[in-house]
């Protein structure tokens, strides 16, 4: 859902039009950024200064979230509160002083905040939407979905990506590694842990895909987009990706045949916690 009704203050129960726009704002920005993130269709190059089109977006989409408006309810300071708060803070107080102390640049550092309002993004979006689960699930489902296709496209046509493992994981240059070496998909992302990072991140999240349909022949649909995720994340050959995927393969233990109103369910509110 675009924004929650439920949650209209004044006049006739519903937000106004302007009110409306301002609460779709936010989730529209996060399915950009989550789309852009999976298949980097914005361009890398600032409109100005180190202002990038996905830098512009996610300010806009936290302005809306703050900004007081008549007939809908605005973010708050502890609305942004996570149990993840302070390893935030110390991962960017330490990559400012690697940044700064050490003289390194600034490029990697921006990346990092850019992510970091990313996350406190969908935070906010969660917390005053508590019915954008639905739309986080379906977003989720639609970058694995891309990155995971591509995965497969690159090993079924063996399409070199310059990475290769061969025997027991072990890393082998493409140009010498003979018949014995393997091709390791990168998707759309620069090398295979990139994408075996997104892959790990993202796949529990189209679980919320999956509970968020009734009907059988759509909720398959959405569990075979989540295996060729699995999938796409074994032709990573990734070690460090197939130790942190599983966990997240034991969510899948049998999404299809979970019922609304169970308590692992949507409305158990088991699943609901997982964005906020």
């Amino acid at each position: 859902m675009a924004y929650d009704r439920t949650s209209a203050a004044t006049g006739s129960g519903l937000p106004g039009a302007f009110a409306q726009f301002v609460q779709f704002v936010p989730l529209a920005v996060a399915a950009v950024v989550l789309v852009d993130g999976a298949t980097d269709f914005f361009p890398d190059d600032p409109l100005v200064g180190v202002v990038t089109p996905v830098r512009l977006l996610l300010v806009i989409g936290l302005i809306a979230l703050i900004v007081p408006v008549r007939g809908r309810a605005r973010a708050r300071l502890r609305d942004f509160r996570t149990r993840l708060d302070l390893p935030v803070a110390a991962l960017l107080l330490t990559a400012l002083a690697v940044t700064y102390l050490g003289g390194h640049p600034t490029a990697p550092l921006r990346g990092l905040l850019t992510v970091v309002g990313c996350y406190y993004l969908v935070v906010g979006l969660r917390r005053t939407q508590p019915e954008s689960w639905r739309a986080v699930g379906l977003l989720a489902l639609a970058g694995v979905a891309a990155a995971g296709a591509v995965a497969f496209s690159q090993v079924t046509n063996e399409t070199p990506t310059g990475f290769c493992r061969t025997g027991l994981l072990a890393d082998v240059s493409c140009a010498t590694g003979g018949d014995g070496a393997l091709i390791r998909a990168v998707g759309t992302f620069a090398n295979p842990n990139l994408l075996a990072a997104f892959l790990v991140l993202l796949l529990p999240f189209v679980l919320l895909a999956a509970v968020s349909v009734d009907e059988r022949t759509a909720r398959t649909a959405i569990v075979l987009v989540g295996a060729l995720g699995h999938g796409a994340l074994l032709t990573t050959f990734s070690r460090a990706g197939y130790v942190a995927g599983r966990p997240g393969c034991w969510c899948w233990a049998g999404p299809t045949g979970w019922r609304r109103g169970s308590p692992t369910g949507p409305s158990g509110g088991s699943w609901r916690g997982w964005g906020s």
